[in-house]
C-alpha cells in the first residue's frame, strides 16, 4: 500500500483543505482513486474531523468511502508548516498538524484494520518523532515501510 510517490516531506499547504486536495490529486494522477475522491474526502473531513493528538505530535487521519478507491494505497505527508485540523470527537478543538496519513482502501473491512494498525503505530514511543525528523522522501519511505512491516495486521 505504501508507494514512494505518495510519501511527502516538506509539503507546502496553507490549509487542511489544500493539503488534502494535494494528496488526493496525486492519488488521482496515479489512477488510484476516482475523480470524486477529493470532493468526498473534503466533505467527510468537514462532517467528521480526523485530527488526533498523541503524546509526540498531532496528526490527521482522513479517509473516505471505499467506493472512491480503485487501488489500495497509503499517502503520507510531513507538512512544511502546521495546518489546523479539527479534533476527532471534539470538533470545537483545533489541532496544529504536520503529519497526515491518508489510507485509501478497496474493501470496508480493510479500512478498520488499517486504521487500527496505524493508531497502534502512532502510540509507539518514538514513531511520530522519527517521522517528523525524516530529512527526505526516501528516508521517510524506508522508515514507514520498516514500521508497517513490523506492525501486526
Amino acid at each position: 500500500m505504501l508507494r514512494p510517490e505518495l510519501v511527502f516531506v516538506g509539503l507546502k499547504a496553507a490549509s487542511r483543505e489544500e493539503a488534502l486536495r494535494l494528496l488526493a490529486e496525486r492519488m488521482l494522477k496515479e489512477d488510484l482513486v476516482t475523480p470524486d475522491f477529493s470532493a468526498a474526502l473534503l466533505e467527510r473531513e468537514e462532517a467528521f474531523p480526523t485530527g488526533l493528538q498523541f503524546a509526540e505530535a498531532a496528526l490527521a487521519l482522513p479517509h473516505t468511502e471505499t467506493r472512491y478507491v480503485l487501488q489500495p494505497v497509503l499517502a503520507v505527508a510531513v507538512l512544511a508548516e502546521p495546518v489546523a485540523f479539527l479534533a476527532m470527537g471534539a470538533p470545537e478543538q483545533s489541532l496544529s498538524v504536520r503529519l497526515i496519513f491518508l489510507p485509501a482502501v478497496v474493501h470496508p473491512d480493510e479500512q478498520v484494520r488499517w486504521l487500527s494498525r496505524l493508531i497502534s503505530l502512532f502510540q509507539t514511543p518514538g514513531f511520530l518523532s522519527g517521522l517528523l525528523q525524516s530529512p527526505d522522501r526516501e528516508s521517510l519511505f524506508q522508515y514507514l515501510r520498516t514500521a508497517l512491516n513490523a506492525a501486526p495486521l
